[in-house]
C-alpha cells in the first residue's frame, strides 16, 4: 500500500472510499483498519447520527480516495461501539495516538495526516493578519484570506527524543502525565533560535538537571497529536547527578534492558529507539 496526499479533489467520493471519522482526537476504526464511506453512512444512521458536511479529500491510499469528517461536539465517542451493533463489525473510536502500534504503517500515516489536518483546519478558519474568514487554497494545502490575500499554511511543531547514554545504561523518566509507571525518553520542542543540539542539551539540563555530550540523530517520525515532527537522538552522559524538575518530570534513573520499567508501545520513535538500543546491549 501507499499514501500519497493530495490537495485537490480528484472525483466526487464513492461508497467504498475510505472514511477517517474523528470525533475530537478519537477516530473511528474496523477490524484495526478504516472504514469504507457507505459503512460510516449505514453506523451513523442507525445512531441517528450525520457527520459534518460532504467531507475532506486528502489524498490516496492505492486507489481508495481518503477523505477526513468531523462529527460534532455534542457527539459521545465513548460506549458508541456498543450502541453500532447490528453485525456490522467491530467497530470503535480509539485515541489514535495510543493506537499506532495497532494499524498497518501505510494507514497509520494516512491517519496521522488526517489528524494533523483537521486540528490545523479547526483552529486556521480565520486569517491571523485581519481577522476575515480564510478559504481554502486550491493550488496546495493552504488556506487564502480573501480580505488581505494572507496564505496559511498547516503548522508542523519541531520537537526533540533523545535517548541519553551512560555506559551501557540509558536514562528514562516518568512524566507527571505518563499513566502509572510508564517510563520513556526525554523530549521537548524546539524553541526559536536554537539548533537541534542546542535543544537537547536545554531540555535534558531543564528536566533532569545533568549535562550531555556528542548529540546524534537517529530517525524522525511524524507525531500529529496535533501537529509535530519528532527528531530522536542520542548522547552520551557528560556530568551531573540527576534532579527532576519536579514539574514534568517526577523520577528518572538509569537502566539496562534487563532492568527496564514499562516502556511506551510499538509504532512510537521511543520505542523504536529503546528496541534498537536493546538489540545491541541485550545480556
Amino acid at each position: 500500500m501507499i499514501f500519497n496526499s493530495v490537495n485537490k479533489e480528484i472525483r466526487k467520493h464513492r461508497g467504498d472510499d475510505l472514511a477517517f471519522v474523528f470525533s475530537g482526537a478519537d477516530m473511528l476504526v474496523a477490524n484495526d483498519s478504516v472504514p469504507i464511506i457507505s459503512e460510516v453512512n449505514s453506523l451513523l444512521s442507525k445512531n441517528g447520527m450525520d457527520a459534518e458536511g460532504d467531507g475532506i479529500f486528502f489524498g490516496m491510499l492505492d486507489d481508495s480516495a481518503c477523505y477526513l469528517f468531523a462529527l460534532p461536539s455534542s457527539f459521545e465517542a465513548e460506549g458508541w461501539e456498543v450502541a453500532a451493533g447490528d453485525g456490522l463489525g467491530a467497530y470503535q473510536f480509539v485515541l489514535l495516538r495510543h493506537y499506532v502500534g495497532r494499524l498497518d504503517p501505510v494507514i497509520n500515516s494516512a491517519a496521522g495526516y488526517a489528524s494533523h489536518l483537521l486540528h490545523w483546519h479547526k483552529h486556521s478558519r480565520y486569517c491571523g493578519r485581519c481577522g476575515a474568514e480564510n478559504i481554502w487554497y486550491e493550488k496546495e494545502c493552504a488556506k487564502k484570506c480573501p480580505s488581505c490575500g494572507n496564505t496559511q499554511f498547516p503548522k508542523i511543531s519541531p520537537a526533540i527524543i533523545i535517548m541519553v547514554m551512560k555506559g551501557d545504561e540509558i536514562l528514562l523518566a516518568h512524566n507527571k502525565n505518563f499513566p502509572e509507571g510508564r517510563y520513556s525518553l526525554l523530549a521537548g520542542f524546539i524553541e526559536m533560535g536554537e539548533t537541534i543540539e542546542e535543544t537537547a542539551k536545554r531540555e535534558v539540563r531543564e528536566e533532569v538537571g545533568i549535562e550531555i555530550e556528542n548529540v546524534e540523530y537517529i530517525s524522525s517520525q511524524s507525531w500529529p497529536f496535533p501537529d509535530s515532527l519528532m527528531l530522536g537522538l542520542s548522547a552520551e552522559y557528560k556530568s551531573g547527578d540527576i534532579i527532576p524538575d519536579g514539574t514534568e518530570i517526577v523520577h528518572a534513573d538509569w537502566y539496562t534492558p534487563d532492568t527496564f520499567p514499562s516502556i511506551p508501545g510499538h509504532g512510537t520513535i521511543a520505542r523504536k529507539i529503546i528496541d534498537e538500543y536493546t538489540k545491541k546491549n541485550k545480556s
